[in-house]
């Protein structure tokens, strides 16, 4: 298998992790304060990279001098403000509804790699990124307020900003592909961590959790180790082979994973308007993908 193939299939079991990263986290949160639980999750991911990235050299392994303001950045959009606003956005939205909205993260990506990288799209790329713009704010405004979603609108919204951090992370990750992609991740990932205690802090002194259970620990553990360090692994070192609009585009199956989990496992249900926007989401995503296909 090439080494392109191998980043292709590793790119496939991530998304169908991070796909169940809503059900976990939409869970996880009714028991642990989203912000605490966002620095459980990468604190654990940080404890599997650290170790690794220095057997394999430690910073050495980086540039000279280190390109430090670029993984702050990287653990800024990545790590921190794209975590703290999906763990918070699921306190007032679904999962299913974060999944849906995930699923645009192509076309947002594909925009950033334009305007940062020069990377071309032609005009069916642009068609494709519209439709899943339109399907996108269907998402965002047919939220219904119940129980588990009390603000579906402010939910929603906060998974956008998560969106476009993690389109930013995408393209920024492009520019350090030829570094060693371990310490990227863990070198990062440490600087997200870090910027998330100040509000794990805050959650702590507001809402102070008891004693966790060992479901709770379990789904920090699967997100910490699973969607965390080898995701983020796997997900930069594909960044190596493929362009940064195409490896985003492999985020189209998390929607599809995610809908899935948020409806077997959180007694989810879509509304019609939910399941349009998520249809026309995917549907523009399919039309980039397919003109990055051809050319």
């Amino acid at each position: 298998m090439s080494p392109r193939a191998r980043a292709i299939a590793g790119l496939v079991l991530v998304m169908t992790m991070w796909g169940s990263t809503y059900a976990v986290t939409k869970s996880a949160i009714a028991e642990v304060p989203p912000w605490l639980f966002a620095l459980l999750r990468f604190g654990v991911a940080c404890a599997i990279l650290l170790p690794l990235a220095q057997l394999r050299g430690g910073p050495a392994l980086l540039a000279k001098p280190p390109p430090v303001g670029a993984l702050g950045l990287l653990g800024l959009t990545g790590v921190a403000v794209f975590s703290l606003c999906i763990n918070l956005g699921l306190v007032y939205t679904t999962a299913t509804a974060g999944a849906l909205l995930q699923g645009s993260v192509p076309a947002c990506t594909a925009v950033l790699a334009t305007l940062i990288l020069g990377e071309r799209i032609g005009r069916v790329h642009t068609v494709g990124i519209a439709v899943s713009a339109v399907g996108v704010a269907v998402v965002v405004l047919a939220g219904e307020r119940r129980e588990d979603a009390p603000n579906p609108l402010l939910g929603n919204l906060l998974i956008l900003v998560a969106v476009l951090c993690w389109s930013t992370y995408t393209v920024l990750a492009r520019r350090l592909r030829h570094a060693d992609q371990v310490a990227v991740t863990a070198y990062s990932t440490l600087a997200g961590t870090l910027m998330l205690v100040p509000a794990a802090t805050y959650d702590l002194v507001v809402q102070p959790p008891g004693p966790l259970s060992q479901v709770a620990w379990l789904q920090v553990l699967y997100l910490g180790v699973g969607c965390g360090a080898v995701g983020y692994l796997l997900y930069n070192r594909a960044l190596r082979f493929l362009r940064a609009s195409q490896t985003a585009s492999f985020v189209n199956l998390t929607p599809v994973v995610g809908v899935l989990c948020g409806t077997l496992f959180l007694g989810e249900a879509l509304v019609p308007a939910q399941l349009l926007g998520g249809l026309l989401v995917l549907a523009g995503v399919s039309l980039s993908t397919r003109s990055q296909t051809g050319g």
